[in-house]
């Protein structure tokens, strides 16, 4: 049991610190408006940043996508929408209200998971 628990807490704190480093990239007046972005635009809705909802939890999605460069196909497909990434009956709609430099930045923070 202790060893389950040690196992678990080292994967806690690798990722947290993988996530810490990508989050360094950022701005934090970048990570501000990202998460405006995410609350303001129906996000929130079907994902949350950590677990899953109806769609894919933020971090799941950056821990898919880790070392990839995939920024500019995901803005695409957040503001065109997209099906079958996570299964074939998950659609996500388009959110074609979001111009793309506001989508490329929900990307980068949705990528840098989500911090």
């Amino acid at each position: 049991m202790r060893y389950l628990f040690i196992c678990r807490l080292c994967l806690v704190l690798v990722f947290g610190a993988i996530t810490g480093m990508a989050a360094a990239g950022m701005k934090s007046g970048d990570v501000s408006a990202a998460r405006a972005l995410f609350a303001n635009n129906g996000c929130a809705g079907c994902h949350d940043i950590s677990e899953r909802s109806s769609g894919p939890a933020m971090r799941d999605i950056a821990s898919r996508y880790q070392g990839k460069k995939v920024n500019a196909d995901m803005a695409r497909r957040i503001r065109e929408g997209s099906i079958g990434r996570w299964g074939d009956a998950e659609a996500h709609p388009p959110i074609g209200v979001l111009e793309p430099r506001e989508a490329r930045l929900l990307a980068d923070w949705i990528l840098s998971g989500a911090p």
